[in-house]
């Protein structure tokens, strides 16, 4: 299975790498490629894969935020997904009017995560700006992937998803200071799907 993350960088590099240090922004990078990686696999299996990931800053969170959702403010992660899906436990299927596309790799969507909001929510809950952008890309690719959280069955194979995809990523990326829990734990997560 191969997952191509496209970044587009909306905040600077400098301002990132104010945002998370000691990490470097290309260890960040790495590590939110994996995020995505581990999420796509975990949700879809095998195949070839590409989604857009953009690190975003309060101002054009708040305009997309109010331009796809009608929010006032930032939120902290959008997901903006090119497919329909059904979910079935824990995996995702294309729906049965979503068409087969063209040949290569299938791009997903895009999830933007603002920074700006990563770091105050990390901030507040006395855990790692790193941590908190790879939870909220997990998040954000769990629901350009279909899933939602709305009913306690959803959030129970999200939750799960997501366990699974912090195991791999614990393992791979030491050099992160991990807290236990889920984002699901952690009060003040408001994440949207965009239309």
């Amino acid at each position: 299975m191969e997952c191509t993350v496209t970044f587009h960088d909306r905040i600077g590099r400098s301002q990132l790498a104010a945002a998370i240090e000691p990490m470097r922004v290309d260890a960040l990078h790495e590590l939110l490629e994996s995020a995505v990686s581990e999420t796509v696999r975990a949700s879809l299996g095998s195949g070839e894969f590409e989604i857009e990931l953009t690190l975003s800053g309060d101002t054009e969170m708040e305009r997309l935020n109010f331009d796809h959702m009608g929010e006032r403010g930032p939120t902290d992660v959008l997901a903006f997904p090119l497919h329909e899906w059904s979910v079935d436990g824990q995996r995702s299927r294309l729906a049965d009017d979503d068409g087969i596309g063209p040949p290569g790799a299938m791009l997903l969507g895009d999830v933007v995560v603002d920074v700006d909001q990563a770091v105050r929510q990390a901030s507040e809950g006395d855990w790692s700006v790193p941590e908190e952008l790879a939870l909220l890309t997990i998040h954000g690719c769990l629901h350009l992937l279909g899933h939602d959280h709305a009913e306690l069955d959803e959030e129970q194979a999200m939750r799960s998803v997501e366990r699974s995809v912090l195991t791999a990523l614990h393992r791979r990326h030491r050099d992160v200071d991990w807290k236990p829990g889920s984002l699901f734990d952690r009060a003040g997560h408001a994440v949207s799907t965009g239309s």
